[in-house]
Formats: structure tokens, sequence, C-alpha cells
């Protein structure tokens, strides 16, 4: 019992910080492959095994690391600026 709960942690630590560390190492790799040269099979390659672990990960940290924008709401409480309507 205790080994199989060792071994569910195991994979939970690893689809939550490994695969979204991996993702973001291979982005940066792809990155500055492509700054380089867009059309180097390198790049293509980096940028192909990016976006394959990229659908690996989950959890906050893939969120975090990943391309998708995070999204941040800001209320602003204050009453809209009023302008001259006349011109003058």
């Amino acid at each position: 019992m205790r080994s199989r709960m060792k071994g569910q942690a195991l994979r939970v630590a690893l689809v939550t910080v490994a695969v979204p560390a991996a993702a973001w190492a291979l982005e940066q790799a792809a990155r500055r492959a492509e700054t380089r040269d867009k059309t180097s099979p390198t790049s293509r390659r980096l940028r192909q095994g990016a976006d394959f672990v990229q659908h690996l990960g989950r959890g906050p940290l893939a969120d975090r690391l990943g391309r998708r924008p995070a999204t941040t709401v800001i209320r602003d409480d204050r009453e809209p600026q009023r302008t001259d309507q006349h011109g003058g």
C-alpha cells in the first residue's frame, strides 16, 4: 500500500512539476534557436518538442509557464470622467 501511494505521488509530481519545467526549457531553447535561424531543423525540432511536452503538463505551474495568457481582471471603482460635450 505504501509503495503504491509513493508511486502515485511520483506521477503527480512528474505531471505537475517536471513536465511543465521541461516544456518551459524546450520553449526557451526553441526561441533562442529561432532568433538565429527560423528555418533550421534544430529550431523546428525544439518547437515540436516544446509543443508536445506542453500538452502533457497539468496544474498551476503549467498554466504559468505555458503559452496561455493569464487573464487579470482589474476593477475600477472610480466614477468615469465626464467629458465636456459642448467643447468649451
